[in-house]
């Protein structure tokens, strides 16, 4: 036959089990799986993306046992035991920023949820609403900027955490102060003490 014939021939179609018709081209291949005694029929695409998924578990099966080992132990099932770490872990960050905050809880609960909550942004917007004397980027000691970028952490929790560092060198040199200030009186005053000094008046009659 020429090309002309062969294109004029109708293409093989077959029935599905809607009666409807369909080209070979136009069939979708399906795999049956069966899954906790649940049968299923995927695409091939579907079955490619759950053998990925599987091959990955291969790879992190054994940790997986040793996670599954440790919370049997406590009497949890793993995603109960994951809860109570994960709600552990965000008790202890909050003490920490509580503490970076000095007790401002209402603040401290912003920095966390600020934490928890994918960045759309520097976190400058969220600074300036508390501290307004800070403008821009330029206003913030280099720091704060550099901390926050090199962890990938609010401007603001850093700001507070430079606050705090800052705060707390303050007082120590205050003290440090205080003792050499304390130290240079006693010096002058001698080794008598002023019970002594009263002492040696009354001892030459004076």
């Amino acid at each position: 036959m020429g090309e002309k014939a062969k294109a004029a021939e109708p293409q093989a179609e077959y029935v599905s089990s809607a009666g409807e018709n369909h080209t070979p081209e136009e069939r979708e291949v399906t795999i049956p799986v069966k899954f906790n005694k649940e049968e299923k029929s995927l695409t091939a695409a579907e079955a490619a993306t759950l053998a990925q998924k599987g091959m990955k578990f291969e790879i992190i099966e054994n940790e997986f046992e040793r996670l599954k080992s440790i919370a049997a132990k406590e009497g949890k099932s793993v995603p109960a035991f994951i809860d109570d770490l994960e709600k552990k872990h965000t008790a202890a960050r909050r003490d920490e920023i509580l503490a970076e905050c000095a007790g401002n809880e209402a603040l401290a609960d912003h920095v966390l949820e600020l934490e928890n909550a994918k960045p759309q942004s520097d976190g400058l917007s969220e600074l300036k609403e508390y501290f307004p004397t800070v403008k821009s980027l330029d206003d913030l000691p280099r720091a704060v900027v550099e901390s926050a970028r090199l962890k990938g952490e609010n401007l603001l929790n850093a700001y507070l955490r430079f606050r705090l560092i800052k705060k707390r060198q303050s007082e120590k040199e205050k003290l440090f102060e205080k003792a050499a200030e304390n130290a240079s009186i006693g010096s002058l005053k001698g080794p008598f003490s002023a019970g002594d000094d009263t002492f040696i008046k009354a001892l030459w009659g004076r």
